[in-house]
C-alpha cells in the first residue's frame, strides 16, 4: 500500500526516510506552506491515507510524529487539530518561503510564465501510473464539494504530481513555493459558495488535456484556472483590506 507514495519533492534526501516520515514532513510541509492553518481540524485517518495513497496505520504514525512536537494536537474522540504553525526548526528545511514580499501580479505572471511550459512537458512524460493518479484524485474531489481543508490537500497533491510529472525536481521546488502564494486568500476564496466546485471543473478539463495526451488542451484549461485563481486572489485581498479598515 505504502508503495506509490513519492515525497523526494519536499526536500534533498527525503527518499532515505521511511514511509511515515515522509508523510510527516508532507503534511508539515502543508502547515509551513499554509495550506493548513492553526485550529484547522485534519481529515480522518481514512481520508488521509487515501489521499496520499499510503496505509491508515503509515498516517497515525506521521501524525503522532507531528503530535511530538506540537504541530498538531490529538485529542480523544474528536479529529486531530493543527496546534501551531512556527517554531519548528527541525522542519524548516521542507519548505523555504521565497516569496516575501512579492505581489500577486508577480507570482501569477512567474506561474504562467513557468507552469505552463511545465504542464506540457509533463503530459509528454507522465506514465499511465501517474494519470491514474491524477484521475483518482480528481474522482475523490468530487466529494470533497462542502470540505474546504479535505479539498485544499488533495488539491496540493493534484498540483504536485503535475510538478513530479515533469522530471524536473528544481523547478518542481520552486512551482510550489508558487502555488502556496496567498493560502491566506485561497482560503477565503474557497469558503464561497460554488467555489471548490470551480476548482474541481478546473481540475477536470486539465486532466482531459493529459488523458488525452494533449499537451495544448492540458495548458490551456491550466491558464485558466491560473486566471481564475488570480482573479479571485486579488478580489480576495481587496475584500480583506477593507475588512481591516
Amino acid at each position: 500500500m505504502d508503495a506509490p507514495l513519492n515525497l523526494q519533492n519536499i526536500k534533498s534526501g527525503l527518499s532515505k526516510l521511511t514511509i511515515r516520515e515522509q508523510v510527516s514532513h508532507r503534511l508539515a510541509a502543508m502547515v509551513q506552506a499554509g495550506i493548513l492553518r492553526t485550529g484547522d481540524e485534519l481529515p480522518s485517518e481514512r481520508e488521509l491515507a487515501a489521499t496520499l495513497e499510503v496505509s491508515r496505520e503509515t498516517v497515525r504514525g506521521a501524525i503522532q510524529m507531528l503530535a511530538a512536537i506540537g504541530m498538531v494536537e490529538i485529542s480523544q474522540g474528536s479529529r486531530t487539530r493543527i496546534a501551531r504553525t512556527e517554531g519548528f526548526s527541525s522542519y524548516n528545511s521542507v519548505t523555504q518561503p521565497v516569496l516575501s514580499g512579492q505581489s500577486a501580479d508577480q507570482v501569477y505572471q512567474a506561474r504562467l510564465m513557468i507552469e505552463l511550459p511545465v504542464i506540457r512537458t509533463a503530459v509528454e512524460c507522465i506514465d499511465d501510473d501517474g494519470i491514474a493518479r491524477l484521475r483518482r484524485l480528481v474522482d475523490a474531489q468530487r466529494e470533497m464539494l462542502e470540505d474546504t481543508i479535505r479539498f485544499q490537500i488533495s488539491d496540493a497533491e493534484f498540483h504536485d504530481a503535475i510538478y513530479q510529472a515533469s522530471g524536473n525536481e528544481l523547478v518542481a521546488g520552486f512551482l510550489r513555493q508558487l502555488f502556496s502564494f496567498g493560502m491566506e486568500y485561497r482560503r477565503h476564496v474557497l469558503l464561497r459558495q460554488g467555489s471548490v466546485s470551480l476548482s474541481l471543473a478546473d481540475h477536470i478539463d486539465i486532466l482531459d488535456g493529459f488523458e488525452q495526451r494533449d499537451p495544448t488542451a492540458a495548458a490551456e484549461a491550466m491558464q485558466h484556472h491560473l486566471d481564475r485563481i488570480h482573479r479571485t486572489t486579488l478580489e480576495a485581498i481587496a475584500e480583506t483590506s477593507v475588512d481591516r479598515r
